[in-house]
C-alpha cells in the first residue's frame, strides 16, 4: 500500500533540502511545537484532565521519523511546489513521483521509458496499491517470487517496484535478443511458455496484453510528439 507517512517524509525531505538553513529551521520548529505540547499538556493536568493530557503529550507534533526514500525528490522542486499552488492534491503528486521512477529506472536499464509506462498502465493503470488474484503486486505486478529474486523487500514502494519491474523487463529483452513481441509475452506468461510454445503462448489474456503495451507505447509516443510540438510554436 502506498505509505502516506513515507510520502510525506519524502516531501518534507526534499523541501528542507532546497531551503537554506532548512533542516535547522525544522529542528526549531520541532524543538517550539514540543515546548508548545508539553505546557499545553500541564495546563490540561492542572485542570483534572490527567488522562488527556497524557494521551496530548504522547502525540507528535511533527514527524521526526525522517523516511529515507528519494523517489520524489527527482520532481523538481518548483514543479512541485506549482502542483500545490495550483490546488493538486496528493495522488496527483504520487502520480508525479511514478513518472520520475519511471524515467530514472528507464535510463538505468537502457529501455525506452514509454515502454515501461505502458506495462505499468496494462498491469496496474497506475496503482501502486493493487493486487491480483494471482498475488501480483504493485505498479508493475510483480509476482511474490519474482519480486524476492529482485531484491524486493516493499513491492508497494513505487522505487523498487518499478525498478524492479523494469529490470526484468530488460532481461526478458535480452533472453529474446530484444524481440519487444516476445519480451513483453514473457513478461506477462513467463519466459517459460514463450520457449515451450515457441513464440507467443496461446494463452487469450497474453494475446490480448502484447498487442495492448505496444498500444499504450504508441500512445504515449504520439503524446510526447504532440507536446513537443505544441512547445516549439509557443517559442
Amino acid at each position: 500500500m502506498i505509505n502516506a507517512t513515507g510520502l510525506y517524509n519524502e516531501v518534507l525531505n526534499g523541501i528542507l533540502d532546497r531551503i537554506p538553513g532548512g533542516r535547522e529551521i525544522h529542528q526549531q520548529m520541532v524543538q517550539d511545537a514540543g515546548r508548545r505540547a508539553s505546557n499545553a499538556a500541564a495546563s490540561q493536568a492542572v485542570s483534572g484532565n490527567a488522562v488527556d493530557a497524557n494521551r496530548q503529550a504522547s502525540l507528535p507534533a511533527v514527524n521526526r521519523n525522517a523516511g529515507n526514500g528519494d523517489g520524489i525528490r527527482n520532481v523538481p522542486f518548483s514543479s512541485l511546489m506549482e502542483h500545490f499552488a495550483d490546488g493538486g492534491d496528493t495522488q496527483g503528486l504520487v502520480r508525479r513521483a511514478i513518472e520520475a521512477e519511471i524515467d530514472d529506472a528507464a535510463l538505468r536499464h537502457n529501455l525506452d521509458a514509454n515502454l515501461v509506462r505502458a506495462v505499468i498502465r496494462a498491469e496496474s493503470g497506475y496503482r501502486p496499491d493493487v493486487v491480483s488474484s494471482a498475488g501480483a503486486m504493485g505498479l508493475m505486478q510483480l509476482m511474490p517470487g519474482t519480486a524476492a529474486s529482485l531484491g524486493v523487500t516493499d513491492p508497494f514502494d513505487i522505487r523498487q517496484n518499478i525498478d524492479a519491474g523494469t529490470r526484468y523487463l530488460r532481461r526478458m529483452l535480452d533472453t529474446f535478443d530484444g524481440d519487444l513481441e516476445l519480451a513483453l509475452a514473457a513478461y506477462n506468461a513467463g519466459a517459460g511458455a514463450v520457449r515451450r510454445h515457441g513464440g507467443i503462448p496461446p494463452f487469450r489474456e497474453t494475446m490480448n496484453y502484447v498487442p495492448r503495451v505496444q498500444g499504450y507505447m504508441e500512445r504515449y509516443a504520439l503524446a510526447q510528439y504532440q507536446q513537443a510540438a505544441e512547445d516549439s510554436r509557443g517559442l
